[in-house]
């Protein structure tokens, strides 16, 4: 019979891969360490624990049953404590993030490279954004964080900003090789729009006026898809008017980055989650790890804006880090 002691022994040795090293996490005497071990093995008719030049390697059981024994001590210390715990070391929880096709690009190999080692087992899913169920999908927890700019989300929403944005145009090198881009070229131009009555996103009130300026007749193609978006406009004689990040994606040999000939309103990309899961443990770890977005573009080392000709494109300002409770009161 094991017990919790000897759950708490296997997840050390998983961790450490020293029985010294272990123990000393525990604050255990080495041999009343060991003693566990045997058991465990007895218990299991397996080695769990091998030597190797690296140290103590798991066996394919061991590594088989390391989940469940996380999940069963997560279990224990949360009822214990009367408080949930999440241990990012030895979790398999699965984060579900909603944005768009471009968000979920900028974003998730970022959050990957940061958490390969932090949180080995820890497991992702990219949900499509649908904006007219985004707050009950938060409410629910079948989404822990939805990325974007989404000034829809108030009913018990909390936000925090991640970087500011802005719009651009990617115009075809042979329909524009130099100079910069006019309103009259601007609207005689063809252009592929995408369309962000599906989002929820304030992409879609830029979409709109773009439909005014350009006119039904010369919006070539509609698409639901930023990147898809962007590489129509790569390969063909299209406009295409998006968010800047996304250019950083693109082969500027064939396409042009410009400013658009008009005002278009810049937006903060910020982060959201629903109150019931503001002190969530592993909702606020994940909100701690992409809060690490805004640090880098604040700093310049992450998805930073690309220089356009005329000059770099001006943001809308509004870079405020705080955490705001979009709960109208």
């Amino acid at each position: 019979m094991i017990s919790f002691m000897h759950l708490t022994v296997f997840q050390a040795l998983m961790r450490a891969k020293s029985v010294g090293v272990a123990a000393e996490m525990l604050d255990m005497p080495q041999p009343t360490l060991s003693r566990h071990l045997k058991q465990l093995r007895e218990h299991f008719g397996n080695q769990l624990f091998v030597r190797t030049s690296r140290g103590l390697e798991p066996t394919s059981l061991a590594i088989t049953a390391a989940p469940a024994v996380s999940q069963t001590l997560e279990l224990y210390h949360s009822r214990l404590s009367g408080e949930p715990t999440f241990d990012p070391a030895t979790s398999n929880r699965d984060f579900h993030i909603a944005a768009s096709d471009v968000g979920h690009l900028l974003v998730l190999p970022r959050v990957l490279q940061w958490v390969r080692d932090l949180a080995p087992g820890v497991r992702f899913k990219a949900i499509p954004l649908g904006g007219e169920k985004l707050i009950a999908r938060l409410e629910t927890g079948e989404v822990d964080i939805a990325i974007g700019s989404f000034p829809a989300l108030y009913a018990g929403v909390v936000e925090q900003t991640l970087f500011p944005e802005e719009y651009v145009c990617v115009v075809p090198r042979s329909y524009l090789p130099a100079g910069r881009l006019t309103m009259n070229r601007f609207k005689a131009a063809r252009h592929v729009l995408v369309d962000g009555r599906h989002l929820g996103h304030i992409h879609e009130d830029v979409e709109k006026l773009l439909r005014k300026i350009v006119g039904p007749s010369n919006i070539t193609v509609m698409a639901e898809s930023f990147l898809l978006s962007a590489h129509i406009a790569e390969q063909s004689e299209l406009i295409l008017t998006t968010p800047s990040r996304l250019t950083g994606l693109l082969n500027t040999k064939s396409v042009r980055i410009l400013k658009p000939p008009v005002a278009l309103p810049g937006f903060t990309v910020k982060q959201y989650w629903h109150e019931r899961f503001h002190d969530d443990p592993g909702n606020r770890w994940l909100r701690g790890i992409l809060s690490r977005m805004r640090g880098l573009s604040e700093e310049g080392e992450g998805p930073s804006l690309p220089e356009f000709a005329g000059g770099a494109a001006e943001g809308d300002g509004a870079s405020n880090p705080d955490i705001r409770n979009s709960l109208h009161e």
